[in-house]
């Protein structure tokens, strides 16, 4: 080992703000007042529209990427990186998804950070339920008797409902009637006879 040649490697990396407050993940929120902002009017308006659709959906915006507004003199360089970055957008629609893909100048938001834990599920992908976990007393007034099955019986539809239910297992064998759907061969099948026929029993010895 004494003889072998080591290479150090050295890897470097960008920190949030040596890129003008935003790394790739976070949750991008516009200002108040972007559609203001000089830099919202140069967009076009096919890009005003998607900002639009985007913010009106509800879901989550992804910063998904992060790019210098002005190409850097020394490619390759980290040093070279300005805080005048523009941001890639898109919405993270779960699961991995991420539609309506923009590029933005970073001046119209900022990030929102909710480290150490995840971002909230938007109202816009919760599944409407009624399912309600408090208690609440229910008026035998507003229900009906047929509506409630009594205890110990079945609620199916059908002929049957309402019959009893059993509500302890049986503690003895019950038949159950049956027809195999071949006959079971006779214990005195040919098969039976050759074995005998081959292997003597105890008086041959």
């Amino acid at each position: 080992m004494a003889g072998k040649k080591f290479v150090n490697l050295h890897e470097s990396y960008m920190r949030r703000y040596q890129r003008g407050g935003f790394l790739v993940g976070d949750v991008f929120k516009f200002n108040d007042n972007f559609k203001s902002t000089d830099e919202f009017k140069e967009l076009g308006s096919n890009t005003q529209e998607l900002l639009h659709q985007m913010i009106d959906s509800g879901l989550n915006v992804r910063v998904v990427g992060i790019k210098d507004s002005d190409p850097a003199r020394y490619p390759a360089n980290p040093q070279t990186s300005t805080l005048d970055v523009v941001i890639d957008l898109a919405l993270d629609s779960g699961g991995g998804r991420y539609t309506h893909h923009v590029s933005v100048p970073g001046c119209l938001g900022q990030s929102v950070e909710y480290y150490p834990n995840l971002p909230p599920i938007p109202d816009a992908i919760r599944r409407k339920s009624d399912v309600n976990i408090k208690p609440e007393e229910i008026s035998t007034a507003d229900t009906q008797v047929s509506d409630v099955p009594p205890l110990g019986t079945d609620a199916a539809d059908g002929p049957d409902s309402g019959r009893a239910r059993d509500l302890e297992l049986p503690k003895q064998n019950v038949d159950i009637p049956s027809d195999p759907a071949t006959p079971s061969p006779a214990a005195t099948s040919y098969t039976n006879k050759y074995l005998s026929d081959l292997v003597p029993g105890p008086s041959a010895y």
